[in-house]
């Protein structure tokens, strides 16, 4: 019991990680024996001991080491007792600041027991020394943490020390493996769910808090007893935009580990900081997916289009899927406030932008796009479910030549894309050179290296657009079945949702009326499936085909 107006001696230990794989002698218990031991027979009352186990020596962001300097600031601790020099830390600026400047200013007592050193004896000179080499020990281990780190992610073993969100760590082998955690998986599931039925971050985030749905900090927490940063007990709910988007962002879900995502400042400064694309390494079909790829892909278009979430209270189903056939740009959907809901009307954004001079308005109502895309999806859904066969046939023949030609004409673009790219390092050598000799002066350098530059960073990131742009399109040609599977799967279509317009539609483009402002003139829209592309009227062309195959089997 603490005596009246007496201060605590308190009795400091700590851990890391790679304190703890060295063994039993630094282990908080033996720490606290010793330094129980050492009070008793040294005559120190009023014992403490505060601990923190886990944290490294550069770290001095610590819960029981903060409370100790709370304490400390309110002129409650009269001694501070630690096993060795390296237990306070083994950053050699701040262990210097704390026990020759902070500590002497209140008047505290500081002992390093097996170093030695006593501050109620005055300085030993042997001091800044022994927290030198204690700097100099967490930058070598940092920098073999870093190696091994690096070793382990190129083998395509897993780096992290926690399972992500929806996984747990195997109980076969924890260090490297991880398995479905079978209560936080349905909750990833429907995340990707939602967001496939036309739900944003935002949304998903606060239907999940509505539902009290334990956000992932405090479900670890839950489940581990372990207290991450920025976790409020207090407050189990409490999902965001970005905690949401962060897991639909994530291929582990796909079944893939990307590692050396990111980094730290350094050995002392643990900020986390990315790592460019370019440095991540990748590795497929590491662990069991826990959604399908076609669901992902659908996720990933969803997100590539960077809905902008209007102020209403309804989300448009149609969000980033309607785009002018003349200009390219997006339909914006203008809700009638003050008229029905059957008055919404889509206008192309450029024209409501910057007037009829760069486009026009392509006015379509919305109730008549849903009826029309309506009709065309139970068409064509109807046709790859009842006539299979000839369904495949007809949509290979159609979008394998036109598939084609489109990627010759991709790979022709990034041949001339990579080659300039080549030709424009070798310019700026050049360019460099000629500087140096005198034939270009610095101002003709600047202007022609700026130019250079900027063509050249605009082909860096134009470059890897269209590779996976031929990549996706090589992909495609035989995607033709998985088209058939969604058909059979969503039989019961009855009205449009954002989930099915996800799922079934890539994008939908809206022409001009042949004759503008007439409500009867004819308006080309064209529908373009996923997996299929634009199917068209295929009755004429599918009785063709069936046709030919009735010769050839006659």
């Amino acid at each position: 019991m603490k005596r009246a107006n007496q201060k605590y001696t308190i009795l400091y230990g700590r851990l890391s990680q790679e304190d703890e794989r060295e063994g039993e002698s630094n282990s908080i218990q033996n720490q606290r024996l010793m330094l129980e031991k050492y009070a008793a027979d040294n005559g120190f009352e009023n014992i403490l001991f505060l601990s923190d186990d886990g944290y490294s020596g550069t770290n001095f962001n610590r819960p029981a080491w903060k409370e100790l300097m709370k304490m400390v600031e309110n002129d409650e601790v009269a001694t501070i007792i630690v096993k060795d020099m390296s237990r306070l830390g083994r950053d050699y600026l701040l262990v210097g600041q704390y026990t020759e400047m902070i500590f002497p200013s209140y008047g505290v007592r500081f002992i390093a027991v097996n170093n030695n050193v006593d501050s109620l004896y005055g300085d030993n000179d042997f001091t800044p020394f022994v927290n030198l080499f204690n700097d100099f020990y967490a930058k070598d281990t940092s920098r073999k943490i870093r190696a091994v780190v690096k070793s382990k992610a190129e083998r395509g073993e897993r780096v992290a020390t926690r399972a992500p969100y929806g996984y747990k760590k195997d109980e076969n082998n924890p260090k490297s493996k991880i398995v479905p955690d079978e209560d936080a998986t349905p909750v990833v599931q429907r995340i990707f769910s939602l967001c496939v039925g036309g739900k944003g971050p935002t949304q998903i985030a606060k239907q999940l808090n509505k539902e009290q749905v334990f956000s992932p900090g405090y479900y670890y927490y839950s489940k581990t007893g372990v207290l991450l940063t920025n976790v409020d007990v207090t407050r189990p709910y409490t999902w965001n935009n970005t905690m949401v988007a962060k897991i639909l962002e994530d291929e582990v879900y796909i079944g893939h580990t990307i590692s050396l995502q990111y980094t730290t400042l350094s050995y002392k400064n643990k900020k986390r900081i990315d790592r460019p694309k370019s440095e991540h390494l990748r590795f497929e079909n590491t662990h069991e997916p826990l959604i399908t790829k076609e669901t992902w892909d659908i996720v990933q278009d969803i997100r590539k289009r960077r809905r902008r979430r209007a102020n209403m209270a309804e989300q448009d189903m149609f969000s980033g899927l309607v785009r002018c056939i003349d200009c390219g740009e997006k339909m914006v959907l203008h809700r009638a406030h003050t008229m029905a809901a059957v008055k919404n009307n889509f206008m192309c954004s450029t024209y409501r932008k910057r007037g009829k001079e760069k486009c026009s308005a392509h006015y379509l109502r919305e109730v008549h796009l849903a009826a029309i895309v309506l009709d065309d999806l139970l068409r064509v859904t109807h046709f790859a479910r009842q006539r299979e066969a000839l369904f495949i046939q007809y949509i290979n023949r159609k979008n394998n030549a036109e598939t084609r030609r489109e990627i010759e004409r991709l790979q022709r673009e990034l041949e001339l894309m990579r080659r300039r790219d080549t030709e424009l390092s070798t310019l700026f050598k050049r360019l460099y050179e000629d500087n140096v000799l005198g034939k270009v002066t610095n101002e003709q350098f600047r202007m022609l290296s700026g130019d250079y530059n900027a063509e050249q960073k605009s082909l860096k990131e134009r470059i890897p657009q269209i590779a996976e742009r031929i990549e996706e399109l090589q992909d495609s040609i035989s995607n033709v079945t998985r088209f058939i599977d969604k058909a059979k799967r969503y039989t019961e279509i009855n009205e449009l949702s954002g989930e099915l317009l996800n799922v079934f539609i890539e994008k939908i483009e809206i022409g001009e009326r042949a004759e503008r402002y007439s409500r009867t003139a004819e308006q080309e829209i064209i529908i373009h499936y996923r997996d299929i592309g634009v199917v068209g009227a295929f009755a004429e062309e599918a009785e063709k085909i069936a046709e030919q195959r009735q010769r050839q089997t006659a």
